[in-house]
């Protein structure tokens, strides 16, 4: 045990939602985590911006996983969908519905009913320790600060509208270069963004293309706030030791649709259980978390491999089955199909061990 460990303060470089489930974490279990965020607002980062809690990837209800982690998710804001539409050259738009929600839509940022400022108060409330607008020391125990290596970008703008809510997803290359774009209307508020790779190319104005298509169909997307962020599509792996890499900083995301917040999260809960000497329940998470961030890997690379049109046959294919949340829940399943497509395509790529 280091001196940190001896003492019970835990020092935390990062205040997103990784940080934040590691340090709730840590406070219940009679730690006195320390948590440096270099902004002076947690979520202060974030935008206001619509993203989704994935109901596929894991099993587990949503409200059992957040307090599994440490949050109470009732007192988050939080809106599930259960129904969206898909847009293509290829087709009319087509609707797609599941008994159980696709996801619970969140919106990222430091207001109050926001994501990030909801579970910063849950923390706080509890007793945690904030030095905002400060950078980390270099002995923090839990490193959760983002990635620094960007080969993905999301472009947006966030609006106010008196469209009704609805939730639209487009493929195209046009739309969004080897990713996708959404557009999320929920109570006047609404996120158009693309979410696409890298270009070697001079980058087209994808939310003009986007707002453009809309505009034809009828859908009329006023001036905005625009944002934009950046990720990495590469997969690092190390032995979950001190210091803990969490979040991002780690590699724990969905590669595939790029949001991954519970992946995030679980990766933050991981950390303080190893902190506090409850390796035996954290190593079966965090191998968990493993297979389904290669399998989301995996299914990156074959989503990259396919044109717009195979995209749009396989969107029309999901519409067509009675329960498309299970398809999608199949891809991440560590089965002997799903182990093979690993085996024999994940690991040619930018697999990084440190």
């Amino acid at each position: 045990m280091n001196y940190q460990q001896n003492s019970k303060i835990i020092k935390i470089a990062g205040g997103g939602i990784a940080g934040l489930s590691a340090a709730i974490n840590l406070k219940k279990s009679g730690f006195n985590p320390i948590v440096f965020e270099k902004n002076h607002e947690v979520g202060g980062n974030r935008h206001g911006d619509y993203e989704g809690l994935e109901n596929w990837i894991f099993s587990n209800p949503m409200n059992i996983i957040f307090n599994q982690i440490g949050f109470n998710f009732k007192k988050i804001t939080s809106f599930p969908i259960s129904e969206f539409k898909v847009h293509s050259n290829f087709f009319s738009p087509l609707s797609i519905y599941s008994k159980n929600p696709f996801f619970y839509m969140v919106k990222r940022g430091k207001n109050s009913q926001d994501f990030d400022s909801e579970l910063f108060k849950q923390c706080k409330d509890i007793g945690v320790q904030f030095k905002l607008g400060t950078k980390a020391p270099d002995d923090c125990s839990i490193i959760a600060t983002g990635t620094k290596k960007a080969s993905a970008y999301i472009r947006g703008i966030n609006f106010k509208t008196n469209l009704n809510n609805q939730v639209h997803l487009l493929l195209g290359n046009q739309f969004a270069p080897k990713g996708y774009a959404y557009l999320i209307i929920i109570d006047g508020k609404g996120t158009l963004a693309s979410a696409f790779k890298k270009q070697k190319s001079k980058d087209i104005d994808i939310i003009k293309t986007c707002r453009t298509y809309f505009k034809s169909i009828g859908i009329e997307i006023p001036e905005g706030e625009e944002f934009g962020s950046r990720g990495s599509f590469s997969l690092p792996f190390r032995n979950f030791k001190l210091p803990y890499l969490i979040g991002e900083a780690g590699g724990y995301q969905d590669y595939l649709f790029g949001f991954g917040m519970r992946m995030s999260m679980l990766s933050g809960l991981s950390a303080a259980l190893s902190l506090v000497g409850k390796e035996g329940q954290a190593l079966p998470i965090i191998k968990d978390i493993n297979k389904k961030r290669k399998l989301s890997f995996v299914n990156r690379l074959l989503y990259e491999r396919l044109n717009d049109r195979q995209i749009a046959s396989l969107a029309k294919k999901l519409a067509k089955v009675e329960d498309p949340l299970s398809i999608l829940s199949e891809a991440y399943k560590w089965n002997i199909k799903n182990f093979m497509r690993w085996k024999n395509i994940g690991k040619s790529y930018e697999i990084h061990i440190t």
